[in-house]
């Protein structure tokens, strides 16, 4: 191998082993450090020595040996098992050396290091915690040096720094064992410990001299006290005797450098001798301080008069002015004393005949002083508040950041006082009285003067807390009531800008606008919680999770101030979107608060608040769905930054630019480079500007220029904007506090918020109507794909699915038992699947809907009602059917329950309607001779026809058809969820007032089914005419049942059967025979329908809101009731009347003609209804045409409106009706 440093020589390895043995030569040396040395060596051996001389087998070997010694010698860090056993020798050595108190300590010291170090980190967490919550900087706080994980290291390196014990190590013990002792030693000063080693020393060597000498000479006594080697093991000690080979010089040089050591530490040394006389001459100087300033204040207080005898000094108006500073600054002063509770008044010693004068203004100076105390304790008491919270809801932390501002302007005060004090003190001096004049604030008046000057604004918020009940006023019997806890912040907060609003108004020369300045500065301190309340809310988006129980974002209390969270309201419910989570309102039109228990938002939020909670319920229900909705585009927590504040913070002034410019020439010139480097040409054009013309104006010359600028930016005003144009004005000319108070007032604080907000809400009202809007296969959810479903589905827009379904439905329904049968929740499903997959197999055409999602019921669930119900007619029981399309959550939300009530109810109408229609036209026209009757008879038929096809033709076309078009083609272009619940609600409330579904409109929609009812009637009369009726097929049934039952009960009569079977036959047959009579019953009621249509029109005119009353309603059920008597009286005819064929044809004539007459009577009755209600919305229409925001959407609705209606009137009115 090449040499790495110079030519290779024979001497290497002499030299190496002369290395070697001097290595090993050095004492205290450890396994590890031995072991070190070894690896070196062998590394040195391998790698340095020449090629001559030396084969390459050994070269090999040796590198071998080098690389599997490296190998064995890993780092590891400290084992705590090996670190305990150490210390138990260590102290069992000690305590055989009869220093029990050094074992003791060693004992306790590391069995309570890691409980000590386990608590260093969890105050150290503790500590980190409250600055995070008062908004500090946490990277200031480090972390501790010793940690429950390092604790062995630590320990371990002392084992190895480890010597004989001395009387420190002895202080020590008794130190940390006597503690808690009264008698326990005291701490010893260097050169107390270096005297009492000394007399340690002398006292050995005087007693025994022998053992002083040679006690370590012995082998005993040397392993026992060398406690540099007490930590290794007697194994290790003899290996390391062995492996560096024994010296019989080395006890020698021990002892003798033990020695040496010894008288070292005994002699004091220079450095330490300087500095105990310094502190002998400060000690000496401090006292000499003392003395002299009690001689100053004696000289003060008192003059000698005669001899030994001093009278009282009279103080002077300055003197008073002192005492009076000392007051106001909260120190103890000798005119006036202080309670413990912080209350000041004048002391009885203090002199009232030589200040009979300046009572009032000493009271003035006691009212001042007492406002400062209590605003003190205001402070105080807020951050021990804030301090002992044990969580977020008992925490105000805008009055705590409010309570922070108020100290530092406390401060601030008291600054001002001390330097007026210093003024007052250093002019009343008699060394130099012309340095500083005298006579400046030497009075009180002069002093209340500038204490009401310079505390001004510190005197408004101490008003305004008063008021608010955060503080008590000096009078004592004035009851003021506290404001609660709930309530505190936004109190707080709406109280500054109310009080920053009152100042801006008054004038400028009552209020300078340094008083502007501190009251936007606690405003904006006030307002900093609550903005990043409103931006964590938004970033982290409101919980749409199943389970919200305690969600952790309601454990800030300013997020319950803005948020009403209904817990009993799930998210699966349609309605969770709009009423889950509803923002709070501060006050409602009467002036009452709508919040309850106090929890409303601060003002400032009010005009927020609506979009705050829309766009953290986006971005939840985004979150919710496993999508981001917010990526980079996040709320700005700062709220200076916000407002437009920091920018006006690095305008430079000419005071600025001037120490800039001016500053000391020893900078480096590295630093000049890179400022000038920094400086853009138009900065270096501007600050040269501005010191050329700096004479010109007082005002900075930036600070013009971004006035200027801010006024470019703004379009020009009109004279309707005079407000936005003096607001304007006054923000090009004010300095920076009335900028800023002009931010921070109510409309341009709204105004800034709700700008800097907008963009995020448009980016997540976006993103979230998107993901809605999707297509499945885009990873969306089909909003237009579901609603085209629910409108194929309910307004049965899919002709050729829907009609199968329909006539599949009504032909079950027309025979026997179809009532019970037809109406069953499995039959109704399986047909409506049926019909599906009949249509797909015979078109290639995409499924339109999932029919898996489409679930029937028919409302008999229970039993009460379930009897009612079977017992209706046919066109009656279609009413029971109810259908139910399960949209998928989310989109649950775009489908409130309000449009799924439409949906079903109109859904029942044209289910009836197409029931009617069906009827009508499986009446087929027989090819026999046509007679006077028949004749009739088809006539009625078509024009019932007409009239069913023209108001079905109405609903689905001209409604229904219509409307859902507008409706998806405004969904197409919202924005947001929102305003797609909107636009459906509208649209559907559109069509249900065009379809006579609203409750004003009962008297048209009871119409509209008199007609489908009369279209069946018509078909039931013919058939029960011709013979096939399906009532006259059930009655058949149930007289053969009826019959076959008698035989066999009078069989088991006979027989002796149990009374149990006889009397369950005769209750079979009593329900029979109710049955039948209800049938009866329910055919006279159909009958009377049309043919007593007058009493039908009464009972709509009395549904009616605003009919006649009682009176009205009480006369249609008279005429109702006497038509059902006729009606049943004419149906119980002898069966050989009915049997008649003349009988049988006059009857039928007589049916028609009734039937001819009431279809005239209900279209009239329709034409003066639509009439009525076309008048109706004109006269809504005019009265919503007065409010000038709603007059064009008025007009437009109304006349939408009435072109339907009138469509409908118009076809109604060229209707020929006659034969």
């Amino acid at each position: 191998m090449a040499p790495v440093a110079g030519p290779s020589s024979s001497g290497l390895g002499s030299r190496a082993a002369t290395t070697n043995m001097t290595r090993a030569a050095t004492k205290s040396k450890t396994n590890k450090r031995t072991e070190q040395e070894r690896i070196l060596d062998r590394l040195l051996v391998a790698f340095l020595q020449g090629t001559e001389g030396t084969s390459s087998s050994s070269r090999t070997t040796q590198r071998i040996k080098a690389i599997q010694a490296i190998d064995k010698d890993s780092w590891s860090p400290a084992d705590e098992d090996e670190i305990a056993a150490a210390v138990q020798g260590l102290s069992l050595k000690h305590s055989i050396h009869l220093d029990h108190e050094l074992a003791v300590a060693l004992k306790r010291c590391y069995s309570q290091l890691l409980i000590s170090c386990g608590r260093s980190v969890q105050i150290t967490d503790q500590t980190r915690d409250a600055h995070k919550r008062r908004g500090l900087d946490v990277r200031t706080i480090p972390d501790p040096l010793i940690r429950p994980d390092n604790v062995s290291d630590a320990v371990r390196l002392l084992l190895q720094l480890s010597k004989p014990a001395d009387v420190t190590a002895r202080t020590a013990a008794n130190l940390m064992l006597n503690a808690t002792q009264p008698n326990r030693a005291q701490y010893l000063t260097p050169e107390q410990r270096k005297q009492a080693e000394k007399r340690e020393w002398m006292s050995i060597l005087i007693d025994e001299p022998l053992e002083g000498d040679d006690w370590v000479e012995n082998d005993m006594e040397q392993d026992n006290s060398d406690l540099s080697d007490w930590s290794l093991d007697s194994d290790d000690e003899h290996r390391l005797r062995i492996e560096e080979g024994y010296d019989s010089d080395k006890e020698v040089r021990k002892r003798r450098n033990r020695l040496t050591a010894v008288s070292a530490s005994i002699q004091p040394s220079a450095s330490s001798t300087g500095h105990f006389q310094k502190r002998q001459l400060w000690t000496r100087e401090r006292q000499s301080r003392l003395d002299a300033l009690v001689e100053a204040s004696n000289k003060s207080m008192g003059r000698p008069k005669s001899g030994n005898e001093t009278k009282q000094t009279e103080l002077t108006e300055a003197d008073a002015v002192r005492e009076s500073l000392s007051a106001l600054a909260g120190c103890s002063s000798v005119l006036f004393k202080q309670t413990p509770s912080g209350k000041v008044s004048l002391s009885p010693s203090g002199q009232p005949h030589v200040f009979a004068g300046l009572a009032e203004q000493l009271q003035v100076v006691i009212t001042l002083s007492n406002t400062f105390a209590a605003l003190r304790s205001f402070v105080k008491g807020t951050v021990l508040q804030s301090i002992q919270a044990e969580d977020a809801l008992t925490r105000t932390p805008a009055v705590e950041a409010f309570a922070e501002q108020l100290q530092i302007l406390l401060e601030r005060l008291g600054l001002r006082l001390s330097e007026l004090d210093a003024d007052i003190a250093v002019a009343s001096m008699q060394v130099r009285p012309t340095a500083i004049r005298a006579d400046r604030y030497a009075t009180l008046t002069q002093l209340l003067e500038f204490v009401h000057r310079e505390a001004a604004s510190v005197l408004l918020l101490s008003k305004l807390l008063i008021e608010m009940g955060f503080i008590t006023p000096t009078d004592a019997g004035l009851d003021v009531p506290a404001v609660g806890r709930a309530c505190s912040d936004r109190a707080l907060i709406d109280g500054l800008q109310a009080l920053l609003g009152f100042v801006h108004q008054q004038n400028e020369a009552a209020h300078s606008e340094a008083i502007l300045a501190d009251l936007s500065t606690c405003l904006l301190a006030a307002c900093r919680p609550a903005w990043k309340s409103v931006c964590r809310l938004i970033q982290r988006g409101l919980n749409f999770s199943i389970i919200r129980d305690h969600d952790p974002l309601f454990d800030d209390r300013l997020v319950q101030h803005m948020i009403r969270h209904d817990t009993s309201l799930p998210t699966s419910d349609s309605t969770f979107w709009t009423y889950g989570y509803a923002a709070r309102y501060t006050n409602n039109d009467f002036g009452t608060q709508d919040g309850d228990d106090g929890y409303n938002p601060p003002a400032f939020l009010q005009s927020i608040i609506q979009d705050v909670v829309t766009t953290a319920k986006g971005v939840g229900l985004l979150r919710s769905l496993g999508i981001d909705a917010l990526g980079e585009v996040q709320p700005n927590a700062d709220l200076d930054q916000v407002l437009g504040l920091q920018r006006e913070k690095n305008v430079a002034t000419p005071d600025s630019i001037k120490c800039d410019l001016g500053s000391d020439d020893s900078d480096s010139e590295d630093g000049l480079v890179n400022t000038v480097a920094r400086t853009t040409p138009q900065e270096a054009q501007n600050k040269l500007r501005q010191l050329l013309f700096s004479h010109t104006s007082k005002k900075p010359w930036l600070a013009r220029q971004a006035d200027v600028t801010e006024a470019s930016e703004v379009l020009p005003q009109t004279p309707l904007s005079q407000a936005d144009a003096e607001l304007l004005w006054h923000t090009g000319t004010a300095a920076r506090p009335q900028r800023t108070s002009h931010r921070l007032l109510d409309p341009n604080l709204g105004r800034l918020l709700r700008e800097h907000l907008s963009p995020i809400s448009a980016i997540v009202r976006k993103r979230l109507i998107e993901v809605l809007s999707l297509a499945v296969a885009e990873g969306g959810y089909a909003l237009q794909s579901h609603l085209r479903a629910c409108h194929g589905l309910f307004f049965m827009q899919r002709g050729a699915e829907m009609t199968s379904w329909s006539e599949s439905l009504f032909i079950d329904l027309d025979r026997r038992d179809g009532t019970i049968r037809a109406t069953e929740n499995h039959r109704l499903a399986s047909g409506f699947s049926d019909a599906f997959e009949a249509h797909q197999q015979r078109t290639i055409e995409e499924a339109w809907i999932d029919t898996n999602l489409v679930r029937f019921s028919n409302g008999d669930d229970e039993p009460e009602s379930a009897a009612v119900m079977r017992q209706r007619t046919r066109i009656r029981r279609l009413a029971d059917v109810q259908v139910e399309y399960e949209v998928p959550w989310p989109l649950t939300f775009a489908f409130p329950l309000g449009c799924m009530r439409f949906y079903q109810a109109i859904f029942t109408t044209l289910l009836q309607a197409r029931y009617a229609q069906w009827k009508l036209s499986s009446t087929l026209k027989l090819a026999k001779p046509e007679t006077m009757h028949m004749r009739k008879f088809w006539a009625l038929r078509r024009q019932a026809q007409w009239l069913v096809r023209t108001l079905i033709e109405f609903l689905q076309t001209d409604v229904l058809l219509d409307g859902s078009q507008r409706l998806c083609s405004d969904l197409e272009g919202t924005m947001s969820l929102d305003s797609a619940i909107q636009i459906h609600n509208e649209a559907l409330g559109r069509m249900e007032m065009l379809c006579f579904h609203r409750l004003e409109q009962a008297k048209v929609k009871d119409l509209f089914g008199v007609a489908w009812r009369l279209g069946v009637e018509v078909v039931n009369n013919f058939e029960h005419f011709i013979g096939k009726s399906s009532r006259e097929e059930d009655r058949r049934a149930r007289r053969k049942r009826r019959e076959r039952r008698k035989k066999r009960r009078d069989k088991a009569k006979r027989e002796g059967a149990p009374l149990g079977v006889i009397a369950e036959e005769d209750e079979e047959e009593e329900e029979e025979e109710e049955e039948e009579e209800e049938e009866v019953e329910d055919e006279g009621e159909d009958d009377e329908e049309e043919v007593g249509f007058n009493a039908n029109d009464t009972i709509a005119r009395s549904a009616v809101p605003g009919a006649n009353g009682e009176a009205n309603f009480s006369r249609a059920t008279d005429t109702l009731d006497s038509t059902i008597v006729d009606t049943s009286m004419s149906a119980d005819i002898s069966a050989s009347w009915m049997e008649s064929e003349t009988h049988k044809r006059e009857r039928f004539r007589i049916e028609c003609e009734r039937q001819r007459r009431a279809l005239h009577r209900l279209v009239e009755e329709l034409k003066v209804s639509i009439d009525e209600q076309i008048g109706r919305i004109a006269a809504k229409a005019a009265v919503q045409a007065q409010d000038a925001t709603q007059a064009d959407r008025a007009l437009q609705e109304h006349d939408y409106s009435r072109e339907k209606w009138q469509g409908l009137l118009y076809a109604l009115a060229w209707s020929d009706m006659t034969y």
